[in-house]
């Protein structure tokens, strides 16, 4: 049996209804920004998609979903509509496509993006999570360090269409300690990432919207349901996005089948009912044989517990 490159270099990846996460309630956060320098951790593996129940199809809405059904904070302001980018028309029929396919340049998420080395070396997937300073990012602590890369939102053919956000910092899980620690690690295999404000900006306020955080991830049903990933695959020249049934794999993580999620989508974020960039976050490739399995379709993620939450107001500085 051939083992598939489960070292993902580079990551891979929604709205929610109010029946899958009634429980849940977005996180409103407060205080100063602190987060410590990156961890050693060297490995760049990657983990497949999980798989989830099948959830009803969400309604179209101008603003995101919050896990009770209503819309994030700010989301009726005049200032976040001006804020979200115009997506041309089709895309909305592109991003619901079930098959696993590569996203066209112009239908991007750009809230999805790839971290790059020093000559444009794409390594691992992140996303921007909304935050106090909009300057923070989920990914896998398996990706890290990040020292020295910088986080490319949309990326595409070579092409950073909303800028490059130096990275200044990272805060993996402290369960986590280095890729190369053991099996003990993988079941706490995610990290949030700083990045540095550019032109006055926030990468929050540039690419106009953000993937939610849930504030107490342990009650997250063990069938997610409907589930999207968008990872960049090293071989491929922007995002590929996997909408699919999701559910348990061995050992407590969570699986999901997506063809062409190879080497490079370690990190991606999984979300639920992914929409206009928008959605709750459940997951992030990695986990399980960092990612990577025997099978070339298979993706795994952590099961987020209430650790996430914990190291997520951390990286605000509401945590301790």
């Amino acid at each position: 049996m051939v083992v598939r490159r489960d070292v993902r270099t580079g990551g891979r990846p929604g709205r929610v209804r109010g029946a899958l996460l009634g429980a849940a309630v977005l996180l409103l956060v407060t205080g100063p920004l602190m987060v410590s320098p990156s961890s050693p951790a060297a490995s760049e593996h990657e983990a497949p998609a999980v798989r989830a129940r099948p959830s009803a199809t969400p309604t179209p809405a101008a603003g995101p979903a919050s896990p009770r059904g209503g819309p994030p904070a700010g989301a009726g302001s005049a200032e976040y509509r001006r804020s979200r980018p115009e997506l041309p028309a089709g895309c909305t029929a592109e991003r619901r496509r079930p098959e696993p396919h590569d996203v066209r340049p112009d239908c991007s998420y750009p809230v999805v993006g790839v971290f790059l080395r020093p000559g444009g070396h794409k390594t691992c997937t992140g996303a921007v999570v909304d935050s106090r300073h909009g300057d923070l990012l989920v990914t896998a602590a398996h990706c890290l360090p990040l020292d020295g890369t910088s986080f490319a939102p949309g990326y595409h053919d070579g092409l950073a269409p909303y800028g490059r956000w130096p990275v200044l910092a990272a805060l993996p899980d402290p369960r986590f300690t280095g890729a190369r620690g053991g099996t003990g690690n993988w079941p706490y295999d995610w990290a949030f990432v700083r990045v540095a404000r550019v032109g006055g900006r926030s990468v929050q306020e540039a690419v106009g919207s953000a993937f939610h955080v849930p504030p107490h991830p342990e009650r997250l049903p063990s069938d997610l349901g409907r589930v999207t990933l968008v990872g960049y695959p090293h071989n491929r020249p922007g995002q590929r996005l996997c909408t699919v049934d999701s559910g348990p794999a061995y050992g407590g993580f969570r699986q999901a089948r997506c063809a062409g999620f190879s080497s490079g989508v370690s990190g991606s974020p999984w979300v639920i009912a992914a929409r206009e960039g928008e959605g709750i976050v459940v997951g992030v490739l990695g986990g399980a044989e960092r990612g990577g399995g025997f099978l070339a379709d298979v993706s795994y993620t952590a099961r987020f517990d209430a650790g996430l939450a914990s190291l997520f107001a951390t990286a605000q500085g509401i945590g301790p």
